[in-house]
């Protein structure tokens, strides 16, 4: 792979504001970090992704095809990373519960529905 994720954050993120300061700014860095990365990024891929004027910015063809799939791929980090913090957030997997008889059914047993609802990732077994 050519291109970074940081170099497309960089671009889909130009594009977005349609500036290079007003996205150096939204990501916190300096415009000539934003610059740096959009024209690395365009060498990688021998093309010309946003036409440059001093008073505009302009996606051309290229750009705008290359945007729609970034914005796609980030969006697919974005998730991968979201459900990757939430599977360490969530318990799951199997408990096993080694009680007496008598203390399972009146003690255990009845809060079993309560905490199948706090906790659906985790599989109660009773240990034999």
């Amino acid at each position: 792979m050519k291109t970074t994720l940081d170099e497309m954050l960089t671009f889909v993120t130009i594009a977005d504001v349609g500036s290079l300061t007003r996205a150096a700014e939204k990501l916190h860095q300096p415009t000539s970090v934003m610059s740096r990365l959009l024209r690395r990024l365009e060498e990688k891929l021998d093309t010309t992704l946003i036409r440059r004027t001093t008073r505009s910015l302009e996606l051309t063809e290229e750009g705008q095809i290359f945007l729609e799939h970034a914005r796609g791929i980030l969006a697919s980090v974005e998730v991968a990373e979201e459900q990757t913090v939430s599977y360490r957030r969530q318990p799951a997997g199997r408990l096993r519960i080694n009680a007496a008889t008598p203390f399972m059914q009146h003690v255990i047993a009845p809060l079993i529905p309560e905490f199948h609802r706090a906790y659906p990732d985790i599989e109660l077994v009773e240990h034999q």
